[in-house]
């Protein structure tokens, strides 16, 4: 793996010896197991995959981790850092494709409107077993016409629409409490302002409510403080920059808002039982 350049999307074409003209790649269980990546990544490109058999596995976005099961529906967009956690062996199918996809067809600002695809946005669902079936019919005929483009836009749009009925389906049948809606909303704020505001009351001010009450409120609905998933969020990108550039150590203490790389190196000691150093020599 290029430290300069680490492209989850060309690395997965690449071990699949699949065509690198093409702004898609199909993915399923098999494609990540032979690719091992263990590390957290950040997305260059659309992600739309189905989880068919359970018991699934652990899908961490930033600070939240999604327990994924036969029906999740998981979605991701560029600029993205997440990481499965453990062995991902359930039977599932992923595609990932890039704006050049739609060129002809779509404004790319389309894709960029779609909360799913966003940082901050909810990246796992689980849809009912009729949208199941459909969204599979999908991916199987998307197998057999692979190579022709044409009707893979089609095929790639059709679930698209599918993905955002889906959603849409999930918001009117949920009713969100007011301690809900805070985690949501503090989640959204945090994927924004991490990189500059990495204290508790930055959040809380925004949020119209006290440190406490905000920390409280996180603690008894995700079961960690508001420092802890500032923390966790912070060191996920932490570990993305140290595995897939080669930017220094130092510079990505910079870039992460730390202006004392003696303290971040400690503080990622502390956490992940070695230096920044060790963690990229891995």
């Amino acid at each position: 793996m290029d430290l300069k350049n680490f492209n989850l999307f060309q690395y997965l074409k690449e071990q699949q010896s699949h065509s690198m003209q093409r702004p898609y790649f199909l993915a399923n269980q098999d494609t990540y197991q032979q690719a091992s990546i263990r590390f957290p990544f950040r997305t260059f490109t659309y992600g739309i995959g189905l989880t068919y058999t359970g018991p699934g596995g652990m899908f961490r976005v930033g600070s939240t981790d999604y327990q994924t099961r036969q029906g999740s529906l998981t979605t991701v967009g560029p600029g993205i850092v997440s990481q499965w956690m453990g062995d991902y062996r359930s039977i599932h199918d992923t595609v990932y494709f890039t704006d050049e996809l739609f060129k002809n067809n779509l404004r790319s600002s389309f894709l960029k409107s779609l909360p799913f695809f966003l940082p901050g946005g909810t990246h796992v669902i689980v849809v009912e077993e009729e949208y199941i079936k459909k969204i599979k019919a999908l991916f199987d005929l998307l197998k057999q016409s692979e190579g022709e483009a044409e009707i893979v836009v089609g095929l790639i749009y059709s679930l698209l629409a599918l993905t955002i009925k889906c959603h849409g389906m999930q918001k009117v049948n949920s009713m969100v409490s007011v301690r809900e809606k805070m985690v949501l909303d503090f989640k959204g704020l945090l994927a924004k302002f991490f990189l500059e505001k990495k204290e508790v009351a930055f959040y809380a001010h925004r949020l119209h409510v006290t440190p406490k009450h905000l920390s409280d409120v996180l603690q008894e609905e995700t079961g960690k403080s508001a420092k802890t998933l500032i923390n966790e969020h912070i060191f996920l990108e932490a570990k993305s920059l140290l595995r897939q550039t080669s930017m220094p150590v130092k510079e990505i203490c910079h870039w992460l808002g730390f202006s004392d790389a003696a303290y971040f190196i400690k503080a990622f000691k502390k956490r992940e039982g070695m230096t920044p150093q060790s963690y990229r020599r891995l």
